[in-house]
Formats: structure tokens, sequence, C-alpha cells
């Protein structure tokens, strides 16, 4: 998903790159944070600034980060905190425009009901709501198909639903 949603940037908004995977620590170098911002990133460990970013778009002009994009397949409400608070903390020490506003993408499969939805969103809004200096919001698509369970296999009677959840420094 993360190469699709980077293809359609490169084609579609021609002063945007892209890369796949980057190295947290070299991301916020490029991004030219405050030495003590980027030190203080480093370490948190929430961050784990070790780790990769799953896709980074890039300022053509400037060749700097502009937006960390996130990408979970199924993930349970519950597992995405860590992945939430990742984000928020990126956006709360950018400081300037690069890395300020920054997204988490879910393909989940639909609830029968309306009401599992709802609790999706509140328990998403509920999370998102108890970190400070950040703003959110939350969209999703209508239902999709085909869904494609995680041995590859196409469900006839199930759906899905993208969610794109934009986390944004105050």
């Amino acid at each position: 998903m993360a190469m699709r949603v980077a293809d359609y940037f490169a084609d579609n908004f021609l002063n945007f790159g892209y890369r796949l995977e980057p190295q947290v620590k070299r991301t916020f170098q490029s991004a030219h944070l405050w030495h003590e911002e980027a030190e203080s990133l480093c370490a948190d460990p929430d961050i784990r600034s070790n780790g990769r970013f799953d896709l980074v778009l890039y300022n053509n002009k400037r060749e700097r980060p502009a937006h960390v994009i996130e990408f979970k397949r199924g993930a349970k409400l519950e597992s995405l905190r860590p992945d939430i608070k990742r984000l928020a903390r990126v956006c709360f020490h950018a400081g300037h425009k690069s890395l300020e506003t920054n997204y988490l993408v879910l393909t989940r499969k639909c609830p029968k009901g309306d009401s599992r939805l709802k609790k999706a969103k509140q328990v998403l809004s509920e999370e998102l709501d108890g970190i400070e200096g950040v703003s959110y919001k939350i969209s999703y698509s209508d239902p999709l198909e085909p869904f494609i369970n995680r041995e590859y296999e196409t469900l006839a009677d199930a759906t899905f639903r993208i969610w794109v959840i934009e986390i944004k420094a105050l």
C-alpha cells in the first residue's frame, strides 16, 4: 500500500518526492530540526529513533521531509496507540512547517453494523484527545471490495474501509 500511495503522489503532485522506509534519525536530520528538538525526539522511547518510517513525503524544492505516513493493515485499535503517540510527538516537536502534519493510514474490515464503526471512531478520538499540542481529523472511506485476508484470499461477503488519521501540530 505504501508503494501505491508513494506512486500516486509522485504522479500527481510534482512538488513532492518520497522515500520508502527512511531511517528516523536521518529524517530528523533532513528536516533540519533544531539540535535540542532532535535530541529530545531521539531520546524518546516512543519515537523508536533507530527504526524506520513507512513513507516520508519530501518537498522537492528543498529536499526536506514534509509528512510522515505510517500504514497499518487490520490493526486492532488498541495496538495503534504507539503509532499515534509517535506521529503526535513528531508533529509536536517539529516546530515549523516540516513534519508538522503527519498521517496514519489504516485498512480495516468493515464491521457488520454502524455501532462498531462509531465505537472505533470514538476509541480513536479518545486516544487522540489525550495528546497535548496536536489536533486531529479522522476520515474513512465507504465500504470497498474485494476484501483480501492475511492469506491473500478474496472473501466474497466482506468489505473494508480505508481510514486516514491526520495528526497536526497546533
